[in-house]
C-alpha cells in the first residue's frame, strides 16, 4: 500500500479465536476464557493502563500494572489508576463466578492507599470473600516488586440478568 495505509500484519490468531484475539492475548487472558470476552474484548481501559493477568479463577485473579504511565503529577502511582486495577480485577473474578449466566455491575468499591510507587510493578491479588447468586465480593490487595503494601479495595457486584 503506502506510507499512510500500510498492509495490515498477517493474523497468527487461528480462524476461530475471538475478534479480540490480540487484545486479550497481550492481556494475558487464557484462550480457556475468550469466548466469554468474545463480543467485547477486556474494555478499553485494561490495555490503556498495561494490566497483564496472570492468573483467571473466580477465587483468585491476579495481575500486574506499570506505574509508568499511570502516575499522578508528583510522580507516583496514581490512586485512580490503583482503584481501576483493583475494580477490573474484582469484576473479572465476578463475571467468571457468574460464568456468562449473570452480568456483574459494581455497587461498592473502596481502597485504601497504604504507600506510593514510582517506578517498576505492581502486583493485585484478588480473593473471593463471597461468591453467591446475585452478588459477589472480593478483596484486592496490592503491592510493590518487594512486597510492600500499596494499597486495599474491597468490591461489591451485583449478578444481574443478561437484557
Amino acid at each position: 500500500m503506502n506510507d499512510l495505509h500500510p498492509e495490515p500484519a498477517p493474523s497468527t490468531a487461528r480462524p476461530d479465536a475471538a475478534p479480540f484475539a490480540a487484545q486479550l492475548r497481550a492481556a494475558g487472558v487464557p484462550e480457556s476464557i475468550w469466548p466469554m470476552l468474545a463480543s467485547h474484548g477486556v474494555g478499553e481501559l485494561v490495555p490503556k493502563l498495561g494490566i497483564v493477568f496472570t492468573r483467571m479463577e473466580a477465587e483468585r485473579v491476579e495481575a500486574t500494572m506499570p506505574v509508568a504511565g499511570n502516575t499522578q503529577v508528583v510522580g507516583l502511582l496514581h490512586g485512580g489508576a490503583t482503584a481501576a486495577l483493583a475494580e477490573t480485577l474484582g469484576s473479572f473474578a465476578a463475571a467468571l463466578h457468574a460464568q456468562g449466566r449473570k452480568n456483574p455491575v459494581g455497587v461498592d468499591l473502596n481502597i485504601t492507599h497504604h504507600r506510593g510507587a514510582r517506578e517498576g510493578l505492581v502486583y493485585a491479588v484478588c480473593t473471593s470473600l463471597h461468591l453467591g447468586r446475585t452478588s459477589t465480593s472480593h478483596q484486592i490487595a496490592v503491592s510493590d516488586a518487594e512486597g510492600r503494601a500499596i494499597a486495599t479495595a474491597r468490591i461489591t457486584n451485583q449478578l444481574l440478568e443478561p437484557r
